[in-house]
């Protein structure tokens, strides 16, 4: 998946459940820390790989042997500092990030393309290309794909399916009234 995929998921099963259970809007830190949560597999794994060679983009950052301890530190830092709502939020942008890479072969009953979840005990899959400018390359040639492409077509298609996941999202985002957007705003002015 797209890190925008990745966001777009948690971003929506996170507002979900804030509007379900707490009966309002995300606000604006959390949503931040789920952002971050969302991206957070990749920003260990893939740097790893690209600038180390280090397995192949899906290990340390992408093992429930290593997330679910790392969050429930990060929970009971976060509740013993009065921050619980940051330490959920990210979270659930971890686990969305998971599952958002892990759904298709575990729907269809076949683990060994997610062995990775349980890294050491498996070891990480092997990727015919894994590198950053194999993914900036791929990301190219979806957009200029999507010129040629019909309509009807690109919605079947993984990176068009996640281009209508993005218009989703900003739709969601914007009737919350874009929580985490003025905390980045005000960061960057005091910055300038």
């Amino acid at each position: 998946m797209l890190p925008w995929g990745h966001l777009g998921v948690g971003y929506l099963v996170y507002t979900v459940g804030t509007h379900v259970g707490l009966d309002r809007p995300p606000r604006e830190l959390p949503v931040l820390a789920l952002a971050l949560g969302t991206q957070a597999p990749d920003l260990v794994d893939k740097p790893l790989n690209w600038w180390f060679d280090v397995f192949d983009g899906r290990a340390i950052g992408h093992s429930l042997l290593t997330t679910v301890p790392i969050c429930l530190l990060l929970f009971f830092v976060g509740k013993k500092y009065g921050r619980g709502e940051l330490a959920v939020a990210a979270s659930i942008g971890v686990f969305t990030h998971l599952l958002g890479d892990a759904w298709r072969p575990l729907l269809a009953g076949n683990f060994e393309p997610a062995r990775y979840l349980l890294w050491p005990l498996f070891s990480p899959p092997t990727y015919p290309s894994d590198s950053f400018a194999d993914h900036l390359q791929q990301w190219v040639a979806h957009v200029q794909m999507l010129r040629a492409f019909p309509w009807r077509q690109l919605l079947f298609d993984q990176f068009g399916v996640q281009l209508l996941l993005a218009v989703v999202v900003l739709t969601v985002w914007a009737l919350d009234g874009f929580p985490g957007a003025r905390t980045i705003r005000n960061w960057i002015t005091r910055r300038a």
